[in-house]
């Protein structure tokens, strides 16, 4: 039976979890379910989106993924969609749009009873359902439009690279959208010399791994998912140089 996973803004004091999954195992208690986080900043859909791209390729295909959140009281519009033959269901918020997918989406409006305060419960149940075996596509009408982000792509030009700032880790690392393929591609077409441009500082080199510079000194490398990290060794790089999410980030080769 495919696997139901849960990304949520709710924490985990109140009872909002719990809830979401008791609509899960109300339809069918031989659901299995994975929580993923339920600590998501409030209202963030880039961190849930980050959160979402670094896990979902772990899952095998045909489970049924909920991303829980959404940053707008207006709209608790329910889509699902297809990613890498897995499913989502989640707000029609955006998110989207940071999910990096060269895919051709098709989306789909949920239709079903939602209670105004908890469509989340919703999302439970169609999760279940889906995860049971019912075809996704009785579940509500296709839609061609749906809320996108625009200016979230990287611009690449033959001597520079411009992206933003995607995430800030628990230690204070920031994670940009500059993946390493852009990066040697462009590379190649220069000297070999770079500078990455942080406002207040730039970094001219890169490290194979956090420790390679020296205690409170910045680094640059490409993690595991092949983006752009900058980081201090033992320090909070986002306080340092006041870089928060969506702040850009460019890389100029000399």
């Amino acid at each position: 039976m495919p696997i139901i996973t849960f990304i949520s803004d709710f924490g985990t004091t109140d009872h909002y979890v719990a809830s979401v999954k008791g609509s899960v195992l109300k339809y069918n208690p031989n659901n299995k379910i994975v929580d993923i986080s339920h600590e998501v900043n409030k209202y963030d859909l880039s961190h849930a989106a980050y959160i979402f791209k670094n896990i979902y390729m772990e899952f095998p295909q045909g489970s049924v993924h909920i991303i829980g959140v959404n940053n707008s009281d207006d709209d608790n519009k329910i889509i699902l969609f297809q990613l890498n033959n897995q499913y989502v269901i989640t707000f029609d918020s955006g998110i989207i749009s940071l999910l990096d997918s060269k895919e051709n989406i098709s989306v789909i409006e949920i239709e079903g009873e939602k209670h105004s305060s908890f469509p989340e419960k919703l999302m439970g149940e169609v999760a279940s359902k889906i995860a049971s075996g019912i075809n996704y596509t009785t579940l509500g009408k296709p839609i061609s439009e749906f809320k996108q982000f625009s200016n979230v792509e990287v611009k690449i030009t033959n001597n520079e690279i411009v992206g933003h700032s995607i995430r800030i880790d628990h230690y204070g690392n920031i994670i940009t959208n500059i993946t390493k393929s852009d990066f040697n591609k462009v590379l190649s077409k220069n000297s070999g010399s770079f500078e990455i441009n942080l406002g207040i500082d730039k970094i001219n080199k890169l490290s194979n791994s956090y420790s390679d510079v020296g205690i409170a000194d910045l680094f640059a490398l490409f993690n595991y998912n092949e983006k752009l990290e900058i980081g201090m060794n033992r320090g909070n790089a986002s306080n340092l140089l006041g870089i928060k999410n969506h702040t850009q980030i460019s890389i100029k080769f000399l």
